[in-house]
């Protein structure tokens, strides 16, 4: 069974425990390496999301972030803290961070222009948000609702297939290191009214032309009693020999490993012979 997972969070970001908590809980779990994932979101304009004041009330609102310039300061002194703290345990443990994508003018080169100045081992994306065409505004996308009328249905599909369009960009960027939670808007209960197969399938053409993995995250069972990703897109990634990793996405150090047994057995089942492992 995979002894590592490479998307956790601390309380850098939304995570429950500190990074400390963490590597003693990936040491006592007999782990050899973990990557610590925090978010590294950034976006002009996402303190004036319609959405800010619930990551206020939720006591999140500190990981996000309008200024790439402040961020980096805040980023470079996390690095240095990481690298001490994590040299104190008997743990290969890899600095990472879950980076939502975003395509307002000039976002993707104020990001290039950030990681070519924090340390970081590895990047993972994983978008949570819908954006207006331009990209200016986000909504989150487990918290976006709206009525179960024409209007209001086709609202929502056009931003679920920007959602994915978007996730097919950042995929092709060629930025980062694996995808993650590729339907995590599944999350969201109009999701069900559009299931975007066709759209999901061209994110995985896009990891397998770019030799990019894909995450099973069990994080998924513990929010909708189902994988991200759902069965048949894990098929489509495995039949296209697209490499897997395993994800906890976890929060909470008994989240560590949560489930990995039963994504070991789902992997088995399809036939997934091509992982994925830092090196």
């Amino acid at each position: 069974m995979q002894q590592f997972s490479y998307h956790t969070h601390t309380t850098f970001s939304d995570g429950r425990n500190t990074l400390d908590e963490m590597l003693q809980q990936a040491v006592n779990l007999g782990w050899k390496e973990i990557g610590i994932s925090d978010h590294l979101i950034i976006h002009k304009n996402v303190k004036k999301s319609p959405f800010y004041h619930i990551f206020v009330e939720r006591g999140v609102s500190h990981i996000y972030r309008d200024d790439f310039d402040k961020a980096c300061e805040e980023l470079i002194k996390n690095a240095a803290f990481f690298r001490e703290t994590a040299a104190k345990y008997p743990i290969k443990a890899y600095l990472g961070y879950e980076v939502d994508f975003f395509t307002y003018k000039g976002w993707l080169e104020e990001f290039k222009d950030l990681i070519k100045e924090i340390d970081h081992d590895y990047l993972i994306t994983g978008n949570h948000y819908f954006m207006s065409e331009d990209g200016e505004d986000i909504f989150d996308a487990y918290f976006y609702d709206n009525a179960e009328t024409p209007e209001g249905l086709r609202a929502f599909e056009t931003l679920l297939r920007r959602h994915y369009e978007t996730i097919a960009k950042a995929v092709e960027s060629g930025m980062f290191t694996f995808l993650a939670h590729i339907d995590y808007a599944r999350r969201n209960h109009m999701h069900k009214f559009f299931p975007m197969i066709e759209e999901q399938k061209n994110i995985v053409h896009q990891l397998k032309k770019a030799n990019m993995p894909c995450e099973l995250s069990t994080k998924g069972l513990r929010r909708i009693n189902d994988f991200f990703p759902s069965e048949p897109i894990l098929k489509e990634l495995i039949s296209q020999n697209v490499p897997i990793v395993i994800s906890d996405d976890a929060h909470y150090t008994t989240e560590l490993g949560m489930d990995f047994d039963k994504a070991e057995a789902q992997l088995e089942r399809l036939g997934c012979q091509n992982r994925f492992h830092l090196k």
